[in-house]
């Protein structure tokens, strides 16, 4: 009976388990009622009209995806409008919105069932007689949602032409990326780095793939056509491998840039980006600063007479004080054109446009900031379907504030940012779908600049702060650092004047050098500060990586050698060494300098020297290495001489033996004195 009782149990058991997995899985299904929506979904626009017309229909397409564990029934999607805003900084608020609006719906469309992980495309379209009536040209604000998110956009709407339009530039900055390894150690790490830069698959690649266009300027670090020495016969062959095998891909990259650019659509900035508004504020800076400017002038004639007298400041204050520095690093005596954005100028009414003066006679190509910092928000091509409907709202305000007067806008992404090409290029070709925005030219636009008036009031960094509610990253190029890459310089020389490739390695280290007054570090301070370190150990030969050996010295000559050892730690061969050898005493001569002196890496030189003892003593001989110019390389080493001249010695033993010999004589006459006496005493 009990057998059978506990059988049943084990039945009962195994059937209630079997229940509880057959209803678990359907609570998990449990879909939500129609019209309820769940907050773990995704709304997802991936196609919009950007403008339509009086007469059109405007289409929305996209996705609604379930990333929740229900499933939405029956979920509606719709297309909402709102009332427009003059504000443009409403724009960008609106934009980044996700909270559905409380209106009736202008479209609406209900899909299938959607199970957890499911998707479903969705389409909305809605006459242009439904979007902004009020507008004849503008952008309609709409909200494209379910119940519970929404994504908040913009339609163009046009009615009728009355007004001029608006031209378009667009900078494209080719520019070196934060990465220390580019100029760090030749090797696999560098190459890879510049592999990474512009390689096939790099941006860079990708943004030159084709000429300028002509609504187009390039912004370049002539830093990029530049190369790494060709290695000569004496070169090290890993590091001739590792600079051939970089010049191979920074020279093809180089090559189809000169074959592609257009010279009166190129800007060519400082080499190495350097930043010119640390400069405007430290004597120190400037001096390192200025070179680098000079070298983007040269560069900018090389190419055609591309345009080498624009300068960008990173924070873009264009004050008079600001600008007056800015001239003083150019030479020559035409002050150069400034590029900055709208940030940096008061408010005079209305938006300035892409070329201006300033109130102290400063010329400026002046980018457009909110259209500058969208296009620099580019990730990739996803993003570039609501950036096009961005750019007709904040184009609509523009052109509302001054619809009869011809202007240009100047698009320019931050130099810290790195759009995505694919992207940014189709945020450029949206012009093409506004009837308010025309392709624009970058010569007009500089010819421009002598057309406007002087009433653009600069503002102050911190003014500029407060308007973009961005703090400014501070230099790191500062009168302490400018001090220190100074001396990196003049220690660069000097090991170079001793180093048997001191010629090839000083055209690899100079130009890293060179890139640390680039303004790129102000967003990567750690990576400035890795590659600095990096190159100051490098450049620099320490009193530890070149030794002279010292000691007590036995010298037991009237003149012989002297002779004392140089060790060298370094991993490269020295050369053209001078030793000097100073004896203290003046009866210890050393007559004259041994040769120039060559060491091998991680090897010891002794050395010999011609010397001359007067007396017989002790004396310290000071010795140093030294550069062919004089500059010392050790530390001063002192080598203590014990000097017992043979001469002395000679002159001792002389005596003794004329003492010997008087002796000697001495005995022998008093010894024959008596045995004569003897004799006689016998006879």
């Amino acid at each position: 009976m009990a057998a059978a009782r506990r059988r049943r149990l084990r039945l009962t058991s195994i059937a209630m388990l079997l229940l509880a997995l057959l209803v678990l899985p359907s609570a998990a299904a449990t879909p939500l009622p129609p019209g309820e929506d769940s907050t773990d979904s995704e709304l997802t626009i991936t196609s919009i009209t950007p403008v339509v017309d009086a007469e059109g229909t405007a289409r929305v397409e996209g996705e609604l995806l379930n990333t929740g564990e229900v499933t939405l029934v029956a979920q509606e999607v719709s297309l909402v409008g709102r009332s427009a805003s003059a504000d443009r900084d409403d724009i960008a608020t609106w934009a980044e919105g996700t909270q559905p609006v409380a209106k009736e719906p202008r479209a609406t469309v209900t899909l299938d069932d959607l199970g957890p992980g499911e998707s479903a495309p969705f389409t909305l379209e809605v006459a242009a007689e439904e979007l902004a009536p009020e507008l004849t040209a503008g952008a309609a604000w709409v909200s494209v949602q379910t119940p519970r998110t929404a994504v908040h956009t913009f339609i163009g709407v046009h009615r009728a032409k009355q007004y001029v339009p608006m031209d378009m530039v667009w900078g494209v900055p080719l520019l070196l990326p934060t990465d220390e390894r580019l100029f760090g150690e030749p090797g696999a790490d560098r190459l890879q780095a510049w592999e990474d830069t512009v390689g096939h698959e790099s941006r860079l690649w990708q943004l030159t793939d084709e000429p300028p266009a002509d609504d187009e300027v390039w912004i370049l670090d002539p830093s990029l056509l530049s190369l790494p020495p060709e290695p000569t016969e004496d070169t090290d062959r890993d590091l001739a491998r590792a600079l051939n095998a970089e010049r191979e891909v920074r020279s093809e990259w180089a090559s189809r840039v000169r074959s592609t650019l257009d010279p009166e659509k190129t800007i060519v900035l400082p080499a190495g980006d350097a930043d010119v508004a640390a400069a405007a504020g430290s004597k120190g800076v400037a001096e390192l600063v200025a070179p680098q400017v000079e070298s983007g002038v040269r560069s900018a004639d090389l190419l055609d007479d591309a345009h080498g007298d624009i300068q960008w400041p990173v924070d873009g204050v264009v004050t008079q004080p600001r600008t007056k520095a800015l001239n003083g690093l150019v030479p020559g005596s035409t002050p150069p054109t400034v590029l900055t954005d709208t940030s940096a100028i008061a408010p005079g009414g209305f938006t300035p446009t892409g070329a201006a003066r300033t109130t102290h006679g400063s010329e400026l190509l002046v980018a457009d900031h909110s259209l500058s910092t969208l296009a620099g928000e580019l990730s990739s091509s996803d993003d570039a379907t609501l950036a096009r409907q961005r750019v007709v709202a904040e184009s609509s305000v523009l052109l509302g504030e001054r619809p009869g007067t011809p202007r240009t806008l100047l698009v320019v992404p931050d130099r810290a940012s790195a759009p995505s090409p694919e992207a940014y290029g189709e945020l450029r070709g949206v012009v093409d779908e506004i009837p308010w925005l025309e392709r624009g030219r970058f010569d007009d636009l500089l010819d421009r600049i002598d057309q406007s008036p002087q009433n653009a009031v600069p503002r102050t960094a911190q003014q500029i702060a407060r308007t973009t509610d961005q703090k400014q990253a501070p230099p790191v190029l500062t009168e302490k650092s400018a001090a220190r890459i100074a001396e990196d310089r003049r220690s660069m020389s000097i090991f170079a004047s001793v180093r048997s490739d001191g010629e090839i390695w000083k055209e690899t280290v100079g130009p890293a050098l060179g890139q640390l007054t680039s303004a790129r570090w102000r967003s990567d301070t750690s990576a400035f500060d890795g590659l600095h370190d990096h190159l100051s150990e490098e450049v620099t030969l320490t009193h530890d990586d070149l030794v002279v050996s010292s000691g007590e010295v036995n010298f037991f000559a009237d003149k012989g050698r002297l002779q004392i050892t140089i060790i060298n730690s370094t991993d490269v061969e020295l050369t053209n060494l001078d030793v000097k050898v100073e004896s203290q005493t003046p009866s210890f001569r050393i007559q004259g300098p041994p040769e120039p002196l060559t060491i091998g890496p991680n090897g010891r030189q002794k050395v010999t020297v011609q010397a001359t003892a007067l007396a017989a003593g002790s004396t310290p001989v000071y010795v140093v290495v030294t550069t062919p110019n004089g500059h010392q390389l050790t530390d001063q080493a002192t080598l203590k001489v014990r000097m017992r001249p043979t001469g002395e010695a000679v002159y001792w033993a002389i005596g003794v033996l004329a003492v010997l010999l008087l002796g000697a004589g001495t005995w022998r006459s008093l010894r024959r004195r008596k045995t004569t006496t003897v004799s006689e005493d016998s006879a």
